[in-house]
């Protein structure tokens, strides 16, 4: 199997955890592309829709303006994440 190797931390315990999580997540993430390509709908796809911070803060994330602030939210993210884990 694809997780069998993979180790996140050394609690073995913890690491069933955050696969079971990373799965998880694969799984949303491949249901809402499905949704989105089906419906055409790409707001679906928008982080702030996804973290469902609509709830708290509503309209402020909808349209064109929300879906672009997304992708430049996202991107910032991975090069933060990449910044943090540097390995090499």
């Amino acid at each position: 199997m694809i997780f069998t190797k993979i180790k996140i931390v050394e609690n073995k315990y913890l690491n069933a955890l955050f696969l079971l999580m990373l799965l998880s997540a694969i799984i949303h993430m491949a249901v809402l592309f499905c949704f989105a390509i089906l419906s055409h709908n790409a707001y679906s796809l928008n982080y702030f829709n996804i973290l469902d911070l609509d709830l708290l803060y509503p309209n402020l994330f909808n349209g064109i303006a929300g879906n672009i602030f997304s992708i430049i939210f996202v991107i910032f993210l991975y090069f933060i994440i990449l910044a943090v884990n540097k390995t090499e």
